[in-house]
């Protein structure tokens, strides 16, 4: 098998140099970037396509989760890996639910970790880390009273774009989009873009991707 296109995403990025690192040492040579796991990462992922993305957990699981459940919408047949610093159960199946295919505890030697990189991406990983806990039923789900202009700005928030790059695409002003994105925070009850993302994830507000314009959307990356 061909190296795999790998993507590194961290909020370290000194963490994400030395998974880098150890993945060049394993013959894992095609690694495309890493990019900063405290900020939206969709329209980079959809940039990029890489076959495996490994997820470095962070100092907010939150935003891992959310990164997780961003990449796994935008690019539905990626190998997601989670490094975690110790197998908490609860933990794992929460990251399961978001997307996660495998997970491994961080620091392992180059040779396993890019051994298991090639597996995941071979598709011959597979940990159900509880089979007792069902996926949501979308049609269970209450419906938390969005407009459908709420639901539209939703989407592209989920999908990494700014506020700015919304109100272009969509017509409106950024004060608008801002407005909005008030009565989306207090409606589903959550107080910033990465929570109002992952409850629309989990909550199956969010059925299909969006297909961000990549060249005017807002993130970074550091090869």
């Amino acid at each position: 098998m061909s190296s795999p296109r790998t993507l590194i995403v961290s909020d370290n990025a000194l963490a994400a140099s030395v998974i880098s690192r150890c993945l060049r040492q394993a013959s894992i040579r095609d690694v495309v970037g890493y990019v900063d796991a405290s900020r939206a990462c969709g329209a980079v992922v959809a940039e990029l396509e890489p076959d495996v993305v490994i997820v470095d957990e962070t100092r907010s699981r939150e935003d891992a989760l959310a990164r997780i459940a961003e990449i796994r919408f935008t690019l539905r047949d990626a190998r997601i890996v989670l490094l975690v610093s110790e197998m908490d159960h609860d933990w794992l199946v929460q990251a399961t639910g978001a997307g996660a295919d495998a997970a491994v505890r961080r620091a392992p030697d180059c040779v396993s970790l890019g051994a298991l990189v090639r597996e995941v991406a071979a598709g011959n990983v597979f940990h159900a880390f509880s089979l007792a806990v069902p996926a949501p039923a979308q049609s269970a789900m209450p419906s938390p009273g969005l407009t459908t202009r709420e639901v539209e700005i939703l989407r592209l928030v989920a999908a990494g774009w700014s506020n700015g790059v919304i109100g272009g695409q969509l017509w409106i002003t950024e004060q608008t989009v801002k407005f909005h994105l008030s009565n989306v925070y207090r409606k589903l009850g959550v107080a910033n873009r990465t929570q109002a993302s992952l409850y629309a994830y989990e909550n199956g507000l969010l059925e299909l991707p969006v297909a961000p314009n990549v060249a005017d959307a807002s993130a970074s990356i550091a090869a």
